[in-house]
């Protein structure tokens, strides 16, 4: 058997494998849609080094050279809106109809024209090389372009050139068009070739794959289920992280509590109170600004962390959510208002500090009447001693 033989066997054993890790992937997570397109991509791509046997050890030519052709094609063109729904952007269904379109034309074309092996081979491989540049240009259109999407994009950059140079090598290792392919020289480097950066490729589209599970799951963990919002668990890890990244510029916290809320649950029930948690949740999120975290820290309470906004601006937008609650009537829901304690703090300031301040002025609204805004007084900085401010004079 030629050492080509072995790499076939391999590529298939390879694109099988892949195939069944994306099919696993997509059956334990089914939010995630993307994986079962690459299984797809992969288990179409199974089907061309498995026709290079039919090719080799059969009479049927023309219907397995029909088969590797169509299946490389389509396998690397279904790739295209994988990556469009990996991103969750519009499919690119004109690019994908004139590519599809060439790839089934391109073969009348070439029987019509004279044998010329660059121009032959170079039209062989064109329907690969513009489906795996239209990929890169996906992930480079669509993605957050994180270090690992220009990984991604640069390698399939690399696929896409290795095509139109494969069609020259074979033209300069002179493999006649008689010549049995698998016995070749060039179909050991073809397969060979590919075989190692389609395996670069896959283990990159699976480790992204891996790591869209693994956002689901965070997110999953740190969202409260009936509002949408974060939960207190998601809020403190990334409140904390936004205290940290201030450095230096103000950041308020607000704590809210909806008035007399156990009467709502008593008077109309559990599910008319969940509905208007969520009602609040949406309130709540188009009233602050789209860069505040904002939390259901549990039953009624909620919270909103806001950066570069100081003690006052906080008081203003509190002031804003009380009255959007205080008006807005929704069929079927009962009227709520909301009290708020705002605390303003320091990067250098701790969150638990922060939330227990903000608390002390949530309870004071409340003992004040409820419906209302209260306000925590500023931390005062930490006390210079006096010898470091004679110290400082003197300099």
């Amino acid at each position: 058997m030629h050492a080509a033989a072995f790499t076939l066997f391999m590529n298939v054993a390879v694109a099988g494998l892949f195939a069944a890790s994306y099919a696993t992937i997509a059956l334990m997570h089914p939010a995630q849609r993307a994986p079962i397109w690459f299984a797809v991509c992969y288990g179409l791509g199974m089907v061309t080094p498995l026709a290079q046997f039919g090719l080799a050890y059969t009479a049927w030519t023309t219907f397995f050279g029909a088969v590797i052709f169509l299946s490389l094609a389509f396998a690397l063109l279904l790739l295209v809106p994988a990556l469009a729904v990996f991103y969750g952007s519009r499919k690119p269904w004109p690019v994908l109809g004139a590519i599809a379109a060439l790839t089934l034309l391109l073969p009348l074309i070439r029987a019509g024209l004279p044998y010329h092996p660059l121009t032959y081979q170079l039209m062989y491989q064109a329907p690969f090389t513009l489906a795996v540049a239209a990929c890169a240009w996906v992930v480079l259109r669509d993605s957050p372009r994180h270090r690992s999407d220009f990984v991604l994009a640069g390698m399939l950059v690399v696929l896409a050139a290795h095509f139109p140079v494969k069609a020259y090598l074979l033209v300069q290792m002179g493999t006649s068009r008689t010549a049995k392919y698998i016995d070749t020289t060039y179909a050991l480097v073809s397969q060979v070739s590919s075989g190692i950066l389609f395996l670069a490729t896959g283990l990159i589209l699976l480790l992204k794959s891996v790591q869209a599970v693994v956002r689901e799951s965070q997110i999953a963990a740190e969202t409260d289920v009936l509002s949408g919002l974060l939960n207190r668990r998601g809020f403190d890890s990334r409140a904390e992280r936004l205290i940290a990244q201030a450095k230096g510029r103000p950041v308020a916290l607000l704590i809210l509590d909806l008035d007399h809320f156990k009467s709502v649950n008593d008077r109309f029930g559990h599910s008319t109170g969940d509905a208007a948690i969520r009602a609040f949740a949406v309130l709540l999120s188009r009233t602050v600004p789209p860069s505040a975290l904002i939390a259901r820290l549990g039953g009624e309470e909620f919270a909103v962390l806001l950066d570069r906004t100081g003690l006052e601006a906080a008081r203003l937008q509190a002031e804003a959510i009380r009255l959007a609650t205080f008006h807005h009537q929704e069929v079927g829901l009962p009227k709520l208002t909301v009290s708020i304690g705002v605390a303003a703090l320091a990067s250098s300031h701790l969150l638990p500090e922060a939330m227990e301040r903000a608390d002390a002025a949530l309870y004071e609204a409340k003992r004040a009447g409820r419906n209302r805004v209260c306000c925590a007084a500023e931390k005062a900085a930490p006390a210079v001693p006096l010898a470091v401010v004679a110290q400082r004079n003197a300099t």
